[in-house]
């Protein structure tokens, strides 16, 4: 006979374990499935560093990010442990994007500044920009320290009692009449009142009737990032990327349809993370492609030797990888796949901004899954149902 549970989540990345998480923790006996050994590198979830802000062009976002600062005080103090570093964002945009940031932020009367282009290098001497850029600077932005809280949730998930299957492959839930999901996996089945998939790019082979078409950036499909890392030019200036000297960075020139992404030396010390927020297309199995298109790295490279004076642009120092995943319009899928499955939930297509909103996503999902009236945080903005035709 199938074990039951009250809510099985497929996908242990960060959205899944801050799911599975909250599920136990509302006292919902709760499976979570991992196709990989926990930690893996072939998602969106590995690695150390990720950016948090509170700067955002879509003021629903502010209170997710809000939920996430709170949980991890709450963490951080549980634990005794450093899950992240205050250290500013500096947000730098051609056009009037800067501007439109703050007038969300000065909403919710969240601090701020906003500078011209040329007085960026003079709250941060490690970049170069004339008045064509405006810069907002958002001092409660920082570095997150990714597999600390991946590995923090999961942790606290089983302390409450949850359970993790690692290694076992997911392969198909059904529904019955009743409303009860099969859950099968490569090792056995099991019975659930709430199924929750969060995996990732995933999503297209596992939901593949799903009402809407996965894309990321310029491509049609999930997508692989180049994440690159630099370093600069003389020894004497590795001082300022680190995490004492180094904001986390947002770049967007609106007129080139060019975005970038910077971090301070968390992954690899003495090199900047930078790259650009576009990728290569996953092959049909959802693996990286053998080679990666020169322009993720040429474009980064170019930038940094127009803005970046200290650090040398000619060739990165290593190159990662990483699976991208959104939706249409680029915003989170968070709730249940249709009116007519309310027992299957998703959470998902959150690649490039998701990583510091996943303790407030899975606390929505989860009071989904208890079928509570109302969730913490308003995510309506996110519902599969926006992309409904019917």
């Amino acid at each position: 006979m199938a074990s039951h549970f009250d809510v099985v989540v497929v996908g242990a990345g960060i959205f899944g374990s801050c799911t599975a998480y909250h599920c136990q923790k509302l006292g919902l006996r709760t499976l979570l499935l991992e196709q990989f050994s926990l930690g893996h590198s072939n998602g969106s979830s590995h690695g150390k560093s990720r950016i948090i802000r509170c700067a955002h062009t879509d003021p629903e976002y502010v209170p997710l990010v809000g939920d996430s600062y709170s949980q991890i005080a709450e963490l951080e103090n549980k634990r005794n442990e450093k899950l992240w570093n205050k250290l500013g964002l500096l947000w730098t945009a051609t056009g009037n994007q800067v501007n439109s940031i703050s007038g969300h932020l000065k909403k919710h009367n969240i601090d701020h500044s906003v500078v011209t282009g040329s007085e960026i290098s003079k709250h941060y001497p490690q970049f170069k920009f004339d008045d064509s850029w405006t810069g907002l600077i958002d001092p409660m932005g920082g570095v997150l320290y990714a597999d600390k809280w991946l590995r923090a949730f999961q942790e606290e998930f089983k302390t409450l009692g949850g359970t993790i299957h690692e290694n076992e492959l997911f392969v198909k839930h059904e529904e019955t009449h009743g409303g009860e999901v099969t859950v099968t996996t490569q090792v056995c089945s099991y019975t659930t009142n709430k199924l929750i998939y969060t995996v990732g790019c995933w999503i297209t082979k596992l939901l593949p009737n799903i009402n809407f078409e996965i894309k990321v950036g310029k491509l049609s499909e999930p997508t692989s990032l180049a994440v690159c890392y630099w370093k600069p030019k003389e020894n004497k200036d590795s001082h300022l990327v680190n995490e004492e000297h180094m904001p986390v960075l947002i770049v967007k020139d609106l007129e080139k349809h060019e975005e970038y992404l910077g971090l301070p030396d968390v992954d690899y010390p003495g090199h900047l993370k930078f790259l650009t927020d576009d990728g290569d297309a996953l092959s049909g199995d959802l693996n990286h492609p053998d080679e990666q298109s020169g322009e993720l790295i040429n474009l980064p490279a170019k930038f940094i030797k127009e803005h970046m004076p200290i650090i040398d642009g000619s060739k990165p120092y290593k190159v990662d990888k990483c699976k991208y995943t959104c939706s249409p319009d680029h915003h989170y899928v968070i709730g249940p796949i249709s009116p007519n499955h309310p027992n299957v939930l998703v959470g998902g297509c959150g690649s490039g901004s998701g990583f510091k909103v996943a303790p407030g996503i899975g606390r929505a999902l989860a009071e989904m899954a208890a079928e509570k009236e109302n969730t913490t945080v308003d995510v309506s903005l996110f519902s599969p149902r926006r992309f409904d035709n019917s």
